[in-house]
């Protein structure tokens, strides 16, 4: 890939809730620095993160930068993102110590309240605890230091994305929402499954002007609550309500966040009809992994299947321009390894050993995914 430009290493910040600073989402958690064990400002101008400048500078992708070029493979990765809220950044002329937080990703811990079926227990720590995983909470020992570092550069933030386990459940936030000028803009993803009215997070971003919401769900009825376990559908659509109203009234704006995974490979149109019928729009996320819930994975019947879905769909009148967009980048190929044994062994354990109120229901609610 050549002429690869990224403003990402010099004007994203990006904290995961193990203390691993990143300059984006999608960049190697290894390669820069911990906040256990470095201070922010140590770790911005390290000899690995100038490193990786100088080669983003030579118009080349660092290996720091596989999963944004594995990503776009099938349309945008997080790189689009960053390079859009920074279109005035002049890379030719930018200094390899230079840090400048323009758009901001701190993930302080893994609080969740759901144990999704494609999720695990790193990003969640309902998951963390149905597998009897210790997990690490309050507030972190570098807490203060990452919020005055944000206050120093308070009028570089232009984006502030809210992003979990589930935000709204994640305290911390609420000094963050301080922290950050009015001006600034705040995206969030969030599983809309807690109880919005008494919520502390969403009261506050309720008051500013300039917030996105992304609704992170990708099935709808019975099957959302399977893929979606410890959520209810009834409550999703009330809080829904309560978004829509905010995008009508206040400015906000907001749309569909889904992950293509084998869960929903086989109901697009539905879910797309849902979608259209409520107005909103969708925004199309390949599976990082597991592969044996990727549908390009999971050999040839099941491949012929989710094609004949993916096509009717695009035969539809229901497609927006940038869900075409995604669905025609991906390519289903007959000669790859037929992962459909790992994937029905995931679904054994899920309904044995995890989620025993599910026990049956896959085949019930996917039967084309398990006819014999």
């Amino acid at each position: 890939m050549s002429n690869f430009y990224c403003a990402a290493p010099w004007r994203g910040l990006h904290i995961n809730p193990r203390g691993d600073v990143k300059t984006c989402c999608a960049g190697d958690p290894n390669m820069l620095g911990n906040l256990n064990q470095h201070t922010i400002e140590e770790i911005l101008i390290s000899p690995v993160l100038q490193d990786i400048r100088n080669t983003i500078q030579s118009g080349k992708p660092h290996a720091y930068c596989y999963n944004c070029v594995k990503a776009e493979r099938y349309g945008r990765s997080e790189r689009n993102w960053h390079n859009d809220v920074n279109q005035d950044f002049d890379l030719a002329h930018a200094d390899a110590l230079e840090h400048r937080p323009t758009l901001i990703d701190v993930r302080w811990n893994t609080t969740c309240n759901l144990s999704c079926n494609y999720c695990a227990e790193a990003c969640s720590s309902k998951w963390a605890d149905l597998k009897g995983i210790p997990v690490k909470s309050g507030a972190r020992p570098y807490y203060e230091q990452v919020c005055d570092y944000l206050e120093q550069h308070r009028s570089s933030i232009r984006e502030v994305a809210l992003v979990g386990g589930e935000p709204l459940l994640l305290k911390e936030n609420e000094r963050l929402l301080d922290v950050i000028p009015e001006t600034a803009t705040v995206t969030l993803i969030t599983n809309l499954s807690v109880n919005l009215e008494s919520n502390p997070i969403f009261k506050k971003l309720a008051t500013r002007k300039k917030v996105g919401w992304s609704l992170s769900f990708d099935n709808v009825g019975s099957r959302f609550e399977y893929v979606r376990h410890g959520a209810k559908w009834n409550k999703l659509l009330h809080n829904l309500d309560l978004i829509q109203d905010l995008i009508k009234n206040n400015g906000h704006w907001g749309g569909i966040h889904a992950v293509y995974n084998i869960y929903n490979a086989t109901r697009l149109v539905e879910f797309t009809k849902f979608a259209r019928n409520r107005g909103l729009s969708i925004q199309w996320q390949s599976l990082y992994q597991p592969e044996y819930l990727d549908p390009q994975q999971l050999g040839p019947i099941i491949i012929h299947q989710a094609k004949q879905e993916r096509d009717l769909l695009l035969a539809s009148v229901l497609c927006q321009p940038n869900e075409a967009e995604f669905f025609k980048n991906i390519q289903f190929s007959a000669g790859v390894e037929d992962l459909s044994p790992d994937l029905h062994q995931h679904i054994k354990e899920i309904e044995s050993t995890y989620h025993t109120d599910q026990q049956g229901q896959f085949s019930h609610l996917w039967p084309e995914l398990t006819a014999k």
